[in-house]
């Protein structure tokens, strides 16, 4: 009898733990949700100028008309992104932002989720459900992550749609989507996740990169249809042009390695000087990746390759880094995260929550001034990315090392072998 009441008492408190879990994660999200649809409520910069270019789409005029109001911005995303936002233009903008809302708030749930899901490839999947519910205010709060909410900004939806085609299964009607469909999709709606069909050619997965581009290019000549002057338009002639992004690319929330290059030489540097470096960050980043993918985990390659591309874009907005999101749920609880990983992400965690990049003089010219603290702070978010890339790095040249000593397989996610997982991922892709 004592032993059965213990089972009870036991069994007693799991179920009301379950409760509980469910009840926080359902408060978070709720908090999370009301947060965003506050916003949807309010101006939202960028959402008005994706609204304000589709609605020019059937005329053509979609990158010569800007907000009325200064600094003027235009619509600076590919034709097919205005081809999208369109319907959105035919309803009251209130209602448009409503909606635009609830997408955002499902892409921050995808994303949370998505990357849990990677990073725990065994734990059941209430486990994950859970933990991702729990965790979306805690990720609001990250400075990208909210102001992607505040501006009604499309980072969330593109890093959700990447990470789905990367990590997911993502299927239609019964069938599975191939790889590289998502992929294309993001690609079409902005140009930088180009640099994930970079990653999956270096990671020799020719089959999901040709899928990616045929699906790119399928979106470039829907738009072309439907929008044949905007199409002539961006292509090849705004799709270069970094004056319509409203502020000059040294401003304090561009962490790109541009930026970081301007307020280091406390003047414009040389153009040739920064394409040089940006070559060479990029022919580096994507040979990290390729590693990490076969030495690791996909997920990290994906991680690096989204850093990679962080880094040489020309405009890197603080929103634009959402990507702090699956790289601190890496850090914390994937198995091919380093050592004292959970530190590194409560580390990365409390820099995005911070946010010293707002917390030092920017504005008319300020951030080419800076002096040696000032610039530590203004260039956080771009420091944090090296430290990313250069930690990612040492990790794997310490685990090849000590590997190879050893004369054993280097583990991969998961426990699967490195070469395992890259023909299983060859296969799938």
């Amino acid at each position: 009898m004592c032993a059965g009441s213990a089972v009870d008492s036991g069994d007693r408190r799991r179920r009301l733990g379950i409760r509980i879990a469910w009840l926080a994660g359902g408060c978070s999200a709720g908090l999370a949700a009301a947060a965003t649809l506050q916003f949807a409520m309010g101006s939202q910069v960028d959402f008005s100028v994706y609204l304000t270019g589709a609605s020019h789409l059937l005329d053509g005029r979609v990158y010569q008309v800007g907000l009325p109001q200064p600094p003027h911005l235009r619509f600076a995303y590919p034709p097919f992104a205005a081809v999208l936002f369109y319907p959105l233009t035919v309803i009251p903008v209130r209602a448009a932002q409503l909606i635009w809302g609830l997408v955002n708030v499902v892409a921050l749930y995808a994303v949370v989720h998505l990357s849990l899901r990677a990073a725990l490839r065994t734990a059941p999947g209430t486990v994950v459900v859970l933990a991702s519910l729990i965790l979306m205010t805690p990720v609001y709060w990250l400075d990208p992550v909210h102001r992607t909410l505040m501006y009604g900004q499309v980072n969330l939806v593109l890093a959700a749609l990447v990470l789905a085609d990367f990590t997911g299964s993502p299927s239609f009607r019964g069938r599975r989507l191939p790889r590289g469909v998502l992929l294309g999709i993001a690609a079409a709606i902005k140009l930088t996740p180009l640099v994930f069909i970079l990653y999956l050619l270096v990671s020799r997965r020719m089959r999901a990169a040709g899928v990616a581009l045929a699906v790119f290019g399928a979106c470039c000549a829907v738009a072309a249809a439907l929008s044949p002057s905007a199409w002539r338009s961006y292509w090849p002639g705004d799709v270069f042009n970094t004056s319509r992004v409203g502020a000059p690319l040294y401003y304090i929330t561009n962490q790109s390695l541009h930026a970081a290059v301007d307020r280091a030489a406390h003047a414009i540097a040389s153009p040739t000087l920064v394409t040089l470096l940006s070559v060479a960050v990029l022919t580096g980043g994507l040979a990290l990746a390729a590693w990490a993918f076969r030495a690791s985990s996909d997920l990290l390659g994906v991680l690096v390759a989204a850093a990679t591309g962080l880094l040489v874009s020309p405009v890197t907005w603080d929103h634009h880094m959402v990507w702090i999101v699956p790289a601190i749920i890496w850090l914390a609880c994937a198995s091919d995260r380093p050592a004292r990983g959970w530190a590194w992400a409560l580390a990365a965690a409390a820099l995005f929550w911070v946010a010293p990049i707002w917390l030092v003089p920017h504005g008319h010219g300020a951030e080419l001034h800076e002096n040696i603290w000032q610039f530590l702070g203004g260039n956080s978010f771009f420091l944090a990315v090296i430290a990313f890339l250069t930690g990612t790095a040492a990790m794997l040249v310490t685990r090849h090392q000590s590997a190879k000593g050893r004369s054993i397989p280097i583990p991969g996610d998961a426990g699967v072998s490195a070469a395992d997982e890259s023909q299983q991922a060859t296969r799938a892709g």
